[in-house]
């Protein structure tokens, strides 16, 4: 598909210096861009590199200009790639309908828009919302229900008793209701205890690849409308977190613990179980979690602290081998002024 810079422009709420008409078909950055492509470039740096580049047009921020290409100029030039990006490469649309190898319960309900993929198994009493797409091989459990525009990409499993809500994407391999991880050590073993609580997954939501989401002991685990998960996280049994967060990949959350809205937890993060974190608090990668934190603040380490505090013991850390060293010395000059041991009797 083909857009001019000018209607491009018009699409992000961009001003267009240069020729508008020019044709673009494709994004890349600029090293790999080619005549016909829309580059990006957020700071003076990137900026000369576009300009070298073989691209037939920049979006940049507004006080950019070039004298050799056209310039789309936004005010924030970070939203306005976000916002080009679907109009150049538009996702794939699924026909409505279901498949025939797909496996679907006499009392589910399946919306007439909804995509049914090969292989898919849809349970007793589930529900699959307007405009749903299932790709190959999901399963949707029992009592289970998908709000509108759910796109489920393949091999994702549903548990039963979970609430998916509306424009949610849950990537390949993620499943979401399993078992919470809970026993009790009883007569010499571990003794399961059942979970059997659900889901609730609130609208705008991204989840990506090989994420587990367990269900709740008694209750839901819940996460928050505009939640964005990355890949190859694990949210324990009872977990809520609020609205707007962002979960990087590899991090784990124990259960029972409550996340503030608009909070980030950075790359493999660990949390224990059955604390708070309060909103908008930000914690680096790979810290853990220890105890309840307060939020608006950003916090570090091993076990997580405020990040100045944090800063501040590993600039102590990087001193000690020279700290050692001067003591060692202090050592030395010591043992030369200390008088000789009196003579024994």
């Amino acid at each position: 598909m083909k857009f001019t810079v000018r209607e491009i422009a018009e699409q992000v709420g961009g001003e267009v210096v240069g020729d508008g008409d020019i044709e673009l078909a494709g994004f890349a950055q600029a090293d790999a861009a080619k005549p016909g492509d829309l580059t990006f470039a957020e700071n003076e740096k990137y900026f000369r590199l576009a300009e070298k580049s073989r691209a037939s047009a920049i979006l940049a921020p507004e006080e950019f200009a070039s004298e050799a290409k056209p310039v789309i100029r936004v005010t924030n030039a970070r939203i306005a790639f976000a916002r080009v990006l679907p109009l150049l490469f538009p996702q794939k649309e699924f026909a409505p309908g279901i498949h025939p190898s797909a496996v679907i319960a006499e009392s589910a309900q399946v919306d007439n828009s909804a995509h049914i993929g090969p292989n898919c198994v849809i349970g007793e009493n589930a529900v699959i919302g307007r405009q749903a797409v299932l790709e190959a091989n999901c399963i949707v459990g029992d009592q289970s229900s998908l709000g509108q525009a759910v796109r489920l990409f393949p091999n994702v499993t549903i548990y039963p008793q979970s609430r998916i809500g509306d424009h949610v994407r849950i990537h390949s391999a993620s499943v979401v209701g399993s078992d919470g991880y809970g026993y009790v050590f009883h007569e010499g073993h571990h003794r399961k205890i059942p979970q059997i609580g659900g889901v609730v997954i609130g609208n705008d939501v991204e989840i990506g690849a090989s994420v587990t989401i367990d269900r709740g002991a008694l209750g839901n685990t819940e996460i928050g409308d505009g939640t964005k998960i990355d890949n190859l996280v694990q949210i324990g049994h009872n977990v809520v977190i609020g609205n707007h967060c962002l979960i990087v990949a590899q991090t784990g959350i124990g259960g029972s613990t409550q996340i503030g809205e608009f909070s980030t937890l950075a790359g493999q993060v660990g949390v224990i179980g059955h604390i708070t974190i309060g909103p908008k608090a930000v914690i680096a990668s790979k810290s853990a979690v220890m105890g309840s934190l307060e939020g608006g603040k950003q916090y570090m380490g091993i076990p997580a602290v405020p990040d100045i505090q944090a800063k501040r013991q590993i600039v102590a850390v990087q001193k000690l081998p020279d700290l050692a060293k001067r003591v060692r010395e202090l050592e030395r000059q010591v043992a030369k002024t200390e008088p000789p041991p009196p003579p024994r009797n």
